[in-house]
């Protein structure tokens, strides 16, 4: 009888607790969908000036990148050398293939080397592009393999 009078009394307040929530927390179908609406439009609006401020950014380092390099170029001059502009390169083939071990071999014999460039070309190239990507024909014809060359940029001195 008293657990049958605490459930009757626990159920009535969870009942006016359900009422008051449904009551007070009611909002058109119309409300809601211009809220969502009006969210989105203003996530739109961050996601624009993400998209700025990011271009500022990379606008920016490339000027910090490339003032770095004009003061390092007359550091050199100022030491009475003339600068020496290297590219170091990474050569190596690709095969198209699913033969692990060819792709291992691919990466093991991969070779990288230092090349002194002019120095239009030393600011022409970024690092990680690609020099070279040609495709080998002549394996193709004598020996079925299809696979290229790839030579890109590693690094880029000054000396």
């Amino acid at each position: 009888m008293v657990i049958e009078k605490f459930k009757l009394k626990i159920m009535k307040k969870l009942l006016t607790l359900v009422l008051v929530l449904f009551l007070f927390s009611c909002e058109t179908e119309e409300k809601v969908q211009s809220d969502i609406d009006k969210l989105k439009s203003e996530r739109t609006v961050l996601q624009n000036q993400v998209e700025d401020y990011n271009a500022i950014v990379e606008n920016l380092q490339g000027r910090v990148e490339k003032t770095n390099e004009e003061l390092k170029e007359k550091k050199i001059y100022l030491s009475g050398r003339t600068p020496k502009y290297v590219l170091k390169l990474k050569l190596k083939q690709s095969h198209m293939s699913l033969d692990i071990g060819k792709h291992m071999k691919d990466a093991m014999n991969a070779i990288e080397f230092e090349l002194p460039v002019d120095k239009e070309l030393y600011h022409q190239v970024k690092v990680g592009s690609q020099i070279v990507d040609n495709f080998r024909s002549g394996s193709l014809i004598i020996n079925g393999d299809f696979g290229s060359w790839k030579m890109t940029v590693v690094s880029k001195t000054m000396k």
